[in-house]
């Protein structure tokens, strides 16, 4: 029988000839490449693959962006200059956006009140550096450099990525995804750190880091511990959402050897911040019998490897918490001692200068002209660092930034836990994690510079997509 016109033939279609055409232009290109570059193609054609692949699949794009923020990569591969992995996704995930906003009219990445807060907190910074900044003249004859540039790149980058990740973030699929791929690198940071100690290695003899095998930000052994706090909310929350019985039950130790890494790293603010995810969960789950059956098993299992593997100096430190009378003289009393000066130094910096800071990257440098020690030592602490570096309303901005995450993961929340099922609400796992992650940033950057940290902009893409997604549900479900 004749097929009228549009009719689809009944003769298979060969899909293996977009493949097959695509092998030939690799296989030209490498050709090619070999006789003008020599041993430098097989980086040319790997670049092209990389790039196409990008464009095909901008989410796997994203997660290597992220990966690229964590990873610390070999000295050859980290790049020259501004020629660095980041800058150069950067500029393809731009080229890309443009070509979205061209082809959709889309700008609504741009009105979106977390990419507006981060724009603001960038004129903060900014202004604060042109306008408070160092004296240029006392730089010099100090023989030290303004640093507010390299650190405003470091910041808009993240920024960017911000933007990225709300742009090309669509799906469940997709925030499944970004999400398992960062709780992956910090449950393999935390078990580098476990690894490094039991070894006998770590910093100094005894405190759990990575040893910049991993993420490089978790050398700070504070840094590692939230990296395992972290890690419990993400697993726990896993486990959770498991249908198969053996895999939760499987995950049990898991959580456990995360809440063995926290001791390990011997920080207190670590510790005080593992209590805050615990009650933060266990206020989640309403402290039923099954949960707190459960927490009382991992507990037990965790303090059954504490006492067999922690070093005794670890114990000794993370229990001198402040207030308390070992705390003055004990392991890491020096540290409390100098922490409580740097928060001085802060305090007293910001009342000089309360609306505009000294720019961002520029602590250093003020510290060391204030303190008559000449110490240039962080102020161990994300709000005081905000206060000093960008002023009053630079910390008012990040304070909103904070509250709206919260208020997105909230919102999705709410939503997933009444709503019909559907591939948005098989993501309630992922919203809780993310919640409770949040809460103990929020209460890390007491105790820790971590507003430049990617896992903070990694939360806040998250909240946004979120957000996103069951607003969407809830108008499917409206018109179903």
């Amino acid at each position: 029988m004749m097929q009228g016109v549009g009719t689809v033939s009944g003769r298979p279609v060969d899909r293996s000839s977009g493949a097959f055409l695509l092998v030939l232009l690799v296989a030209a290109i490498a050709a090619l490449g070999s006789v003008v570059l020599g041993g430098a193609t097989v980086v040319l054609v790997f670049g092209l693959l990389l790039v196409a692949g990008i464009v095909a699949r901008p989410h796997y794009g994203i997660a290597l962006f992220l990966s690229t923020f964590l990873m610390t990569y070999p000295k050859a591969l980290q790049g020259v200059g501004f020629l660095t992995p980041n800058n150069v996704l950067g500029l393809i995930f731009l080229v890309l956006l443009a070509y979205r906003v061209y082809r959709e009219r889309d700008w609504s990445f741009l009105t979106t009140p977390e990419v507006q807060l981060l724009g603001f907190v960038v004129a903060m910074y900014y202004l604060s550096a042109r306008l408070n900044g160092p004296d240029p003249h006392t730089l010099e004859l100090l023989g030290e450099q303004e640093m507010s540039a390299a650190n405003m790149r470091i910041f808009v980058n993240r920024v960017a990525f911000t933007v990225f990740f709300i742009a090309f973030i669509r799906t469940p699929e997709h925030v499944r995804m970004i999400y398992l791929v960062g709780l992956a690198f910090m449950v393999a940071s935390a078990l580098s750190g476990v690894q490094g100690v039991i070894q006998g290695g770590g910093l100094y003899g005894y405190r759990a880091t990575t040893e910049a095998r991993l993420v490089a930000a978790a050398y700070n052994p504070n840094r590692l511990a939230m990296l395992a706090v972290f890690s419990v909310a993400g697993l726990w929350y896993l486990r959770r959402s498991l249908a198969v019985p053996g895999l939760r039950t499987a995950l049990v130790p898991a959580i456990a050897v995360m809440g063995l890494a926290v001791f390990m790293t011997a920080s207190r603010s670590g510790l005080l911040g593992l209590g805050v995810c615990l009650a933060g969960i266990l206020w989640d789950e309403r402290v039923s019998f099954r949960a707190l059956l459960n927490w009382l098993l991992g507990g037990l299992l965790a303090a059954v490897l504490v006492a067999q593997f922690v070093p005794e100096r670890s114990l000794e430190r993370i229990t001198n918490l402040p207030g308390t009378q070992q705390a003055q003289v004990g392991e890491g009393a020096g540290s409390l001692e100098r922490r409580g000066r740097a928060w001085e130094i802060a305090w007293e910096l910001f009342r000089e200068s309360p609306f505009l800071g000294v720019g961002m990257g520029n602590w250093e440098v003020a510290r060391f002209l204030k303190d008559p020690a000449r110490s240039t030592a962080a102020p161990h602490s994300s709000y005081l660092l905000a206060l000093v570096e960008g002023g009053i309303f630079c910390l008012a901005g990040f304070l909103a930034l904070l509250w709206r995450s919260w208020q997105n993961f909230r919102f999705a929340e709410q939503w997933m836990m009444w709503a019909p099922p559907s591939a948005v609400t098989d993501l309630l796992w992922i919203v809780k994690a993310g919640k409770v992650s949040l809460l103990a940033l929020v209460f890390f950057s007491l105790f820790a510079d971590l507003w430049q940290f990617v896992l903070l902009f990694w939360l806040v893409g998250l909240s946004v997509v979120m957000r996103r997604l069951v607003e969407a549900d809830m108008q499917r479900t409206a018109y179903a």
